[in-house]
């Protein structure tokens, strides 16, 4: 007896070829990841050539500066003034790469005018407690500036003006890598007259 064509069984399985997988994702998501990259590069690039050094204010909960920092601030803006710098309170809020132990240490800023960066020449002065921890922090500090952390936060080249001036330090660096302005070097000069240098 012969039939018609039988139906296959529920439970058979029909063989399907295997069909090519698409090749890796879609084309944007490499734009993407390579955008990334790039700028990831860009922005180390910037930071190691001291591009992009301000910072954002201290926290709103650091106490003000007192007397002492302002003590400090007016010997500084003499010495300068006395080398034919003009020198002013900033008008932008600046922060450098500085040692955990300052982060909430009261400061004042000072910034020597000049033409050819009128966004540097900014000096920090921060006032501590005590003649005691100015030496230690700032020893601390020292010690940070020339480690691994505290190095890569500025050009290679880098100078830093490190001064305590009884329980206050004075920081200053710069670099003539990222500014070629000759008066940098007198500026920073002009600050070491300022109480006495720190060490590591």
């Amino acid at each position: 007896m012969t039939g018609g064509p039988r139906n296959p069984s529920p439970d058979a399985t029909t063989a399907v070829p295997d069909q090519q997988a698409a090749g890796g994702p879609p084309p944007w998501i490499a734009v993407i990841a390579i955008g990334g990259l790039v700028l990831g590069a860009l922005l180390i690039g910037l930071q190691l050539l001291g591009v992009g050094v301000i910072r954002p204010e201290p926290s709103p909960t650091i106490a003000p500066a007192g007397d002492a920092a302002q003590r400090t601030w007016a010997q500084a803006a003499a010495a300068l003034q006395a080398q034919g710098f003009q020198v002013q309170e900033p008008q932008v809020s600046y922060r450098p790469g500085e040692s955990p132990a300052l982060a909430d240490v009261p400061r004042r800023l000072l910034q020597a005018i000049l033409p050819s960066d009128p966004r540097g020449g900014y000096v920090v002065i921060y006032e501590l407690p005590s003649s005691d921890d100015a030496e230690r922090v700032g020893r601390e500090f020292a010690t940070y500036l020339s480690s691994g952390t505290g190095a890569i936060q500025y050009p290679r080249d880098t100078r830093f003006v490190l001064r305590r001036a009884g329980q206050t330090l004075l920081f200053f660096p710069w670099s003539a890598e990222a500014n070629p302005d000759p008066r940098l070097a007198e500026l920073a000069g002009a600050l070491g007259s300022v109480g006495e240098p720190v060490a590591p």
